[in-house]
């Protein structure tokens, strides 16, 4: 009875929006909700987005959302979702507020470039078994779109709003390199931090002749720690049981020594960043700690894995998630590159020390697309798995424009071409652009395709940033307005677009559905 009353007051809060003096162009259905005597619900007008309240006059002059109000009876006030009413939205309904997901065993983080696919995202998650990071951004990524961390934890709590997901989300603070930048992820309100340690990282010591070893050993650790080191590894069988059967990892002096150079550095800078988390949540478990170790030119092994995890225990720094290199290659956009049976034996072994050295989740960095390495990470981890995608929803975005807008992709991807030497230097891919069909051999109904082409993908992947903040010698913008009046104006075809994308990944991962 409950349920056919709340649908009798929605029916009446539609008709009676439509009466106002401003252009209604939809209502999300799925937002309704009620606070007391007042309703809340998102709405889109000519110029986006708004949240309408609709109650009692006096009442909606104490509500503290700020918007401007409309007399009547009941009265309505629109507001825009602006930060401060961000900061209202999440006090008034905690659901939108995100959270740590350290007990939920399977996390995945679609990535939301843009700001408008979460609702697409959401449509997918809601399916399994899962928990969503939905806010998942890194300096550099906000650096390339315009946006800042607390837009970007707003996009997703609007967008939870929107689609009514009360089950719990995350926002990461993605490949944080400084305490600073760190600083500024945890003042935004994120509820999970990844720590990338490239830049702490001694790549060269998996290079260095035995006497510069030796050498550049003494120079960086006292006679007192290396006892201690040695005493952790020198000489030990440390046994592990994966899928594959048992197995064995152990350390000589020289092993020893050559990753103690390799993550000397990122150890301390590791236990600073637990330090300072620790200081901000008053030890309370808040935030989510993610450590990236992946952005090498090699993989990990299983040793240097357990070499990096057991050297954390004995400094006391807990975290959550760890995201090693694995073997092949991880490559923007499109699938794993590599041998699948020297994946599934190495995979297994990184599983298998991640749950008996005290059961955090392996993290997939680059993680779009890699439908062939999916189930094998799906039944080697057992669940225990965070997985990160992002730039293939902004590939979606582009496949909705080739659908609806043929002529604005024809501009993109010819811009595209033009700076992708300079777009290259900044990822690792192996695109040719001499192998992607030429645009003026293909008619409109073709460009799509284009989108399932390895190396178009990789083209319009890594200039994203490129073709965001293009502009003409006049210093108009090039792209970004025509683009977003695109994902606007279908932003339902690019949610199912999403939808159907995302629930490939899950699938495959092995997610659980639910009943």
């Amino acid at each position: 009875m409950e349920g056919q009353n709340d649908r009798v007051t929605q029916d009446k809060i539609e008709s009676l929006l439509k009466k106002f003096p401003f252009q209604l162009l939809k209502i999300y259905s799925n937002s309704f909700r009620r606070a007391g005597t007042l309703h809340y619900v998102l709405i889109r007008c000519p110029e986006g987005k708004r949240l309408a309240i609709v109650g009692e006059r006096e009442k909606l002059v104490e509500d503290p959302f700020r918007g401007e109000i409309f007399s009547g009876r009941p009265g309505l006030k629109l507001c825009d979702l602006s930060l401060e009413n961000t900061r209202c939205l999440m006090e008034l309904f905690a659901f939108t507020r995100p959270v740590a997901l350290r007990h939920v065993p399977f996390t995945f983080g679609p990535g939301d470039r843009l700001g408008n696919a979460t609702p697409g995202h959401l449509k997918a998650v809601q399916k399994f078994e899962i928990r969503p990071v939905l806010a998942q951004q890194s300096v550099r990524e906000n650096k390339q779109t315009g946006r800042t961390y607390p837009e970007v934890i707003a996009d997703a709590a609007w967008a939870v709003f929107q689609e009514g997901y009360e089950e719990g989300y995350g926002a990461d603070g993605d490949h944080l390199k400084s305490l600073e930048e760190l600083g500024d992820a945890l003042r935004a309100g994120v509820s999970m931090v990844t720590l990338d340690l490239s830049e702490v990282l001694d790549l060269g010591a998996f290079e260095l002749s035995s006497e510069e070893l030796d050498r550049s050993f003494d120079d960086v650790v006292d006679r007192g720690d290396q006892e201690v080191l040695f005493h952790l590894f020198l000489d030990k069988e440390f046994r592990f049981w994966g899928a594959q059967g048992p197995f064995s990892l152990g350390f000589d002096k020289e092993t020893i020594k050559r990753n103690l150079l390799l993550y000397h550095r990122a150890l301390d800078l590791t236990e600073a960043f637990r330090q300072s988390i620790d200081s901000w949540t008053n030890h309370r478990p808040l935030i989510d700690f993610e450590i990236s170790i992946d952005e090498t030119t090699f993989p990990t092994s299983p040793e240097s894995h357990l070499f990096f995890v057991i050297q954390l225990q004995h400094r006391g720094v807990h975290f959550d998630s760890l995201a090693p290199r694995f073997v092949g290659e991880f490559q923007k956009g499109i699938d794993y590159i590599g041998d699948l049976h020297e994946f599934r034996v190495q995979f297994d072994r990184h599983a298998a020390v991640a749950r008996d050295m005290g059961g955090y989740k392996l993290s997939i960095h680059s993680g779009s697309d890699k439908f062939s390495a999916f189930p094998i990470m799906g039944e080697h981890s057992e669940g225990l798995l965070h997985v990160k995608t992002a730039g293939t929803s902004w590939l979606e975005a582009v496949r909705l424009v080739a659908l609806m807008a043929p002529s604005l992709y024809r501009e993109i991807h010819e811009y595209a071409l033009r700076v992708f030497e300079e777009a290259s230097k900044l990822y690792h891919v192996t695109a040719e652009p001499g192998r992607i069909p030429r645009l003026q051999d293909l008619p409109d109904e073709k460009l799509p395709e284009l989108l399932n082409q390895r190396d178009s993908r990789q083209l319009l992947h890594i200039t994203y940033g490129f073709l965001l903040n293009a502009r003409f010698p006049d210093g108009k913008d090039r792209f970004r307005r025509r683009f977003y009046e695109v994902l606007d104006r279908y932003e339902e075809t690019y949610w199912d677009l999403l939808a159907r994308h995302m629930e490939r990944h899950l699938d495959l991962l092995g997610a659980r559905k639910k009943p």
